[in-house]
Formats: structure tokens, C-alpha cells, sequence
């Protein structure tokens, strides 16, 4: 009896430490070159940076270079931890940036920016990092 568990413990780990292996190897990183969080978008990627009262997303090739926002529209969809969502335009701003106001207070659960680029619309969700999860689900700051 012993030795069966020694065998399905020695299982458990080899397959254990491969799958972590695989977990780590699998993923890759982006480079955030305004301070936000990148996600990937099709054939593009698309950073998000918080600040108290403005979300500013950009655009990124490939490479994680910014793209310039002229002739390129879209929105950002708002979720909240009641499930309510607000959606509103994004506006071009400053370096290439197109920036939403953060509606109540910065309290939303997710975000999901919307892109269309040459005709074809790309999107990524965002979780909201600059709030706690209690403020979030309470939706007020503590």
C-alpha cells in the first residue's frame, strides 16, 4: 500500500511540475511603454492606463510600437459588479492616445475597449486594477 502511494505521489508531482513548466514557458509579455496593461487585439495590442477620473488607451502593432489614432474610432463598454453597463465614445487625445471619462468614480468592474482600424473591429477586456474588489462590489470607496 505504500508503495502505491509513493508511486501516485511521484505521478502527481512529475505531472505537476510539467504543467508548470508549460505554464511558463506557454505565456508571453508585452511591453507597457506608457505604464498600463496590454492586452492583445487581433493582429494589434492595446494598453490601458488608469488615472483617477480617465482611462487613455493606445494602439500598438505588432512590435508594441504606438500607433497614430487618426481615422480610427471606438468605445469603452463598462461593467459594473451589479452587471449594469454604461457605454461610452472614446475621444483622440494627446500622443496618440484615445481617452474615455471613468464613470462613478472609477468603481467599474471591467472595461471593454472597442476599435475600429481599416474597416475592422478589434476589442479587449480590461479588469479595473486601480479599485479593491470590496469598493467595486460595494461600489463606493472605503
Amino acid at each position: 500500500m505504500k508503495t502505491i502511494k509513493s508511486i501516485a505521489l511521484a505521478v502527481a508531482l512529475l505531472l505537476a511540475g510539467s504543467t508548470l513548466s508549460f505554464a511558463q514557458t506557454s505565456g508571453h509579455s508585452h511591453k507597457a511603454t506608457h505604464g498600463g496593461t496590454v492586452q492583445t487585439a487581433g493582429d494589434y495590442h492595446i494598453e490601458m492606463v488608469i488615472s483617477e477620473n480617465m482611462l487613455s488607451f493606445y494602439l500598438l502593432d505588432g512590435k508594441e510600437n504606438t500607433l497614430s489614432n487618426k481615422g480610427i474610432t471606438g468605445d469603452a463598454t463598462f461593467e459594473f459588479a451589479s452587471k449594469a453597463t454604461t457605454k461610452l465614445p472614446l475621444k483622440t487625445g494627446d500622443k496618440d492616445a484615445f481617452q474615455v471619462d471613468v464613470p462613478k468614480a472609477n468603481l467599474f468592474a471591467h472595461c471593454t475597449v472597442s476599435l475600429t482600424v481599416k474597416g475592422k473591429t478589434i476589442s479587449s477586456k480590461f479588469k479595473n486594477t486601480a479599485a479593491s474588489e470590496a469598493d467595486i462590489k460595494h461600489g463606493h470607496k472605503h
